[in-house]
């Protein structure tokens, strides 16, 4: 170090013997300064050396440069020192010159985070730079409206300080980004971050003089929005808050703090298709708060439940054509029915229902309110209801039974005619064992899972009546994930040890001729070709539906089991594997059970040869004439070894 400094102190003597300095080894003038300070390598070597570097040009375009300010100017101590000076130099002390702003600064947060000692607390050069400070006019500034963002996004953006006393919150500078004040940012005429912050006064919140403090919030909004301020104090809301009633919102909670919308985008939650509930509904749909100030109950399901409620559901831009909450309530000037300036007044409603509905009278207003198409609220609404919940049940329950009749007529009489017939044994004991458990545990693993999944369904409201809690639910679930496991692991074993499972698991091998049986088939059923396809023992449809059983079984396995021991999964997994486990899981759960409703069901229910129901996974058997007609390769097979299986049971 000693070195660099005897450099230092060599070119500044040889730089004063040549100008003919007065005084060579004095810093007086900025010609002297810059003889080192303006060469970057002589600093590189220093962990913070590019804090020590000037460019002379840029210092000659800043606002002291234009103002024809020196070195010494800022940096007093070094007045009438010798070169080289001192290592360790004071900061300059901008409130030399700024007085005023000092003291201002001094009360912000800022300037009590510095106070309290936190290093990274930002200065005066901060925000405004060092050597290259410009006007706040001057788009080129670090303060101008349209850097201001990136500035402050120094240290509350993504790249921003956090420490032990400073909390960074990155999303207030991409949300900002993001929003209508953001957006316009560039072209200047749009709020910036000192617009609503203040300059050098911020002060937090929950500061009563801080600008952003809920009862002055729109008062700096009202700097650029002065009418719609005038209306919102005038409004319940802006008298509530200025009265103290801190839930009252304010033009924050309706619009957000920096991620402010368009009403027009759909991700506003000031768009019209999302206002009800994402707008006024936090406040308006809360117990705590209706009960506290004795608020009307149920307006937002009212609404919601309403012609305009559907209607405005279609999107933000449709939903325009049908009425908001603000269409009759108005944005801002929300007021009470009582007050006669209120839209809703008795002596405005007809007017305000006029903007949609011409020639609409106070009779037409009256029918048309929360209370009267409230099922609750209504007393005639309610019997009405009350009345066609027991027409449904009986009528539509009469209809249900009486068609179940008929089809237990034609479940037990396709049985009847089955036994008349030949039988082919199709499935033993232990297939259909393993169907049956396969069928129940799936049934009940899809029944609670989706419980969870969807708890506000009315099926899993039906199932919480009767006793299934969340715990219970979860209960089950895993004890017919274990049923489903064994199950698996037994059909492994029948598959690999049984005979008879190893007989079953090589005709269930997809082939070649399954390739060509299913083309064979589209041509059929297409009327390109008149020839009926004869499948063998298993056909594609259902070589198909077993290995998809196969994959997906073992991986709503794998994933059950990554989500059952999560703390342990954990272990051996990257951090993205149970959110991943979690994914497959849910989609995978989709995919079985929309693949049994369209397909399986479709083949052993619906399809015209089985209708209205197979009854081969009970009875393990199936007619010869079913065998003949739906696999003749099988039947011809049997043919050719002996003639059909026999129709016992047994094993």
């Amino acid at each position: 170090m000693k070195a660099y400094w005897d450099v230092v102190a060599t070119l500044t003597l040889l730089a004063g013997l040549v100008l003919g300095h007065p005084a060579a080894g004095l810093a007086q003038d900025n010609a002297t300064c810059l003889m080192c300070h303006s060469n970057a390598a002589m600093f590189q070597s220093l962990e913070d050396g590019d804090r020590l570097v000037v460019n002379p040009d840029s210092l000659a375009a800043s606002v002291h440069g234009q103002m024809g300010f020196s070195c010494v100017m800022c940096h007093a101590e070094l007045m009438g020192s010798e070169i080289p000076h001192a290592e360790e130099v004071a900061p300059p002390n901008c409130a030399t010159c700024h007085a005023g702003v000092e003291a201002i600064y001094e009360e912000s947060v800022h300037g009590y985070a510095l106070s309290r000692g936190i290093p990274d607390a930002p200065t005066c050069g901060t925000c405004h730079g060092h050597h290259d400070i410009k006007r706040s006019s001057d788009p080129q500034s670090r303060t101008s409206k349209q850097r201001t963002p990136e500035t402050c996004a120094q240290c509350h953006g993504d790249a921003g300080l956090l420490t032990d006393q400073i909390v960074r919150r990155p999303e207030m500078v991409s949300a900002y980004a993001q929003s209508v004040h953001g957006q316009s940012t560039t072209n200047g005429d749009a709020a910036g971050c000192s617009d609503c912050h203040g300059v050098h006064d911020l002060k937090g919140p929950n500061n009563p003089a801080s600008s952003i403090n809920p009862a002055n919030v729109s008062h700096t909004c009202g700097q650029c929005h002065a009418e719609i301020a005038e209306e919102y104090d005038a409004s319940i809301h802006g008298r509530a808050l200025a009265t103290g009633v801190r839930d009252s919102p304010t033009c924050t909670d309706c619009h957000g703090e920096h991620l402010i919308l368009s009403t027009h985008d759909p991700d506003a939650a000031t768009c019209a298709a999302q206002q009800a509930r994402q707008t006024c509904g936090p406040c308006h749909d809360d117990p705590v708060i209706i009960a506290k100030y004795h608020l009307q109950g149920g307006v937002v399901g009212t609404y919601v439940d309403s012609y305009h409620g559907w209607a405005s559901t279609r999107g933000c831009e449709t939903a325009e054509t049908a009425a908001t909450c603000v269409d009759c309530h108005t944005a801002h000037s929300v007021l009470p029915a009582e007050d006669s300036a209120s839209s809703i007044n008795p002596a405005n409603v007809v007017a305000t229902c006029a903007q949609c509905h011409e020639g609409g009278s106070l009779r037409f207003a009256d029918s048309y309110t929360h209370e009267t198409t409230s099922i609750t609220a209504n007393p005639v609404n309610r019997i009405i209801r009350a009345v066609y919940i027991v027409i449904i049940a009986l009528v539509i329950g009469g209809m249900v039974l009486h068609n179940l009749l008929i089809i237990n007529y034609f479940i037990i009489e396709r049985r009847k005619q089955e036994k008349r017939s030949p039988e082919v044994k199709r499935l033993d004991r232990s297939q259909v064992l393993q169907h049956l458990l396969l069928t129940i545990s799936f049934t009940l693993l899809v029944i609670t899972g989706f419980a969870l999944r969807f708890p506000e369904a009315w099926w899993v409201e039906m199932l919480a009546a009767i006793g299934m809690t969340e715990e219970v639910r979860g209960d089950l679930h895993r004890i017919f994930a274990a049923v489903l496991v064994a199950a698996s692991l037994y059909h492994l074993y029948y598959i690999a040890l049984v005979k008879r499972g190893r007989e079953e698991f090589l005709a269930i091998v997809p082939n070649w001729q399954d390739v060509k049986d299913f083309f064979a088939t589209i041509r059929f059923y297409t009327w390109r070709s008149d020839e009926h396809v004869k499948y063998g023992r298993y056909d594609y449809t259902q070589k198909a539906e077993y290995w998809a059983l196969i994959w997906g079984t073992a991986l709503m396995a794998l994933t059950g089991f990554v989500l059952w021991f999560p703390t342990q999964a954990a272990r051996m997994l990257p951090v993205w594997g149970i959110p991943a486990a979690q994914t497959i899981h849910y989609y995978e759960a989709w995919l079985a059970t929309l693949a049994i409703i369209v397909w399986h069901f479709f083949f052993v229910m619906i399809h015209p040869d089985f209708y209205p129901m197979s009854w081969t996974w009970l009875t393990g058997k199936m007619t010869e004439d079913t065998v003949k007609h739906h696999h003749g390769r099988w039947y011809e097979e049997m043919v050719d070894s002996g003639g059909p299986a026999s129709t016992d049971s047994g094993e």
